[in-house]
């Protein structure tokens, strides 16, 4: 896929904190980075927060970033972290996956 010129891709690495597992809220990141066009993974941090990496054209993730402050209808989320935000010349993940936690 060739991405047009005017199209700024980004990548964000991202932490949801609340009651934001055993709530579908990876299922949630993952269905709406995917109608959103959006790559990168989510899964549950021990610590009991959401933790993922996103990207995609920068419309696409600022609507991303703002459904995690929403959540799926059980969470209630208290607060969400962006870091290491930036620039991108290509995608580095072909999907978004919801990785399982080991154990």
């Amino acid at each position: 896929m060739r991405i047009p010129a005017r199209m700024v891709l980004k990548t964000v690495d991202f932490r949801v904190k609340g009651k934001v597992q055993g709530v579908f809220f990876r299922v949630f990141a993952r269905d709406t980075a995917q109608q959103l066009g959006v790559v990168g993974w989510v899964k549950n941090d021990p610590g009991g927060d959401v933790i993922g990496t996103a990207q995609g054209e920068e419309e696409a993730l600022g609507k991303f970033k703002e459904a995690l402050w929403k959540g799926p209808p059980h969470a209630n989320v208290t607060h969400v972290e962006f870091s290491n935000e930036a620039p991108l010349e290509r995608l580095q993940f072909q999907g978004f996956e919801k990785v399982r936690n080991r154990g």
